[in-house]
C-alpha cells in the first residue's frame, strides 16, 4: 500500500492538469474484442471494415469532426456494396451503442486509474478525459464515474484526427489552458498515449495490462 502511494506521489509531483484515456485506460478492455463480434456476429464484415478504417485513418489530419467521419465513412464503405449512409446508420446506432451496453455490463473499471483519479480528486487537480473513441459521457456513465468531474471531455475524432495526433493533443492542453510541464497524460498505449504526451512535452503515465 505504501508503495502504490508512493507511486501516486511521484506521478503527480508538481501535476496541475490529469488527462486521462478512457478505453483500456480507465476500464479493462480485455476480450471486449471478442464479446464485440459475438454481438455483432450478424454483420462481420462492417465491423472488420470499422477496424480497417480505424488503421487506415492513422495519419488522416481533417479540419473537422464532420470532415473526419466524411473520409472515416468513405473509407469504410471502399470496396463493400454499403454506401457511406449505411456505414454512419450502423456506427452510430448499432456498432457505439453496442459497445457502451457491452463496456457498462462486462468491463470492471482499472483499479490503479481509478484510485489516481481519486488522488487527483483529492488534490484539486484538473482532470480531462481524451478519447480515440466518441461516446466519452456515455461510457463514463456506463462505468458508474461521473463524467461532470471532469474538465473536459472530447475524442480525438472531434479534432478532426486520431491518436497521436500532435495538433489534437496541442488543442486539448489549450482548451484545458494547461502548461507541458505541470500536466500528466495517463493511458495503456505507449504509441499512442505515450506519443500523443510527447508531442505535447507533458510527462506520460502508463497504466500496465
Amino acid at each position: 500500500m505504501r508503495d502504490e502511494k508512493s507511486e501516486l506521489n511521484a506521478a503527480l509531483h508538481g501535476v496541475r492538469t490529469v488527462v486521462f484515456d478512457l478505453d483500456g485506460t480507465l476500464y479493462d478492455k480485455r476480450g471486449l474484442a471478442a464479446r464485440m463480434v459475438g454481438r455483432l456476429w450478424w454483420c462481420l464484415p462492417l465491423l472488420a471494415s470499422e477496424r480497417l478504417a480505424r488503421r487506415n485513418m492513422h495519419y488522416a489530419d481533417c479540419a473537422s469532426e464532420e470532415e473526419f467521419f466524411e473520409l472515416f465513412f468513405r473509407t469504410m464503405s471502399r470496396g463493400h456494396l454499403w454506401g457511406p449512409r449505411i456505414a454512419q446508420q450502423w456506427y452510430q446506432h448499432v456498432y457505439l451503442p453496442t459497445m457502451v451496453n457491452l463496456i457498462g455490463k462486462t468491463c470492471p473499471r482499472r483499479e490503479q486509474a481509478i484510485e489516481l483519479l481519486d488522488e487527483c480528486r483529492r488534490r484539486g487537480l484538473t482532470t480531462a478525459v481524451y478519447s480515440d473513441y466518441g461516446c466519452v459521457e456515455d461510457k463514463l456513465q456506463a462505468l458508474g464515474i461521473d463524467w461532470k468531474q471532469f474538465a473536459l471531455r472530447i475524442s480525438a475524432p472531434e479534432l478532426g484526427a486520431l491518436k497521436p495526433s500532435a495538433r489534437c493533443a496541442q488543442q486539448v492542453m489549450e482548451l484545458l489552458g494547461a502548461k507541458p510541464e505541470t500536466t500528466l497524460f495517463v493511458g495503456d498505449r505507449e504509441e499512442k498515449d505515450g506519443a500523443s504526451a510527447r508531442a505535447v512535452k507533458a510527462r506520460f503515465l502508463l497504466i500496465k495490462n
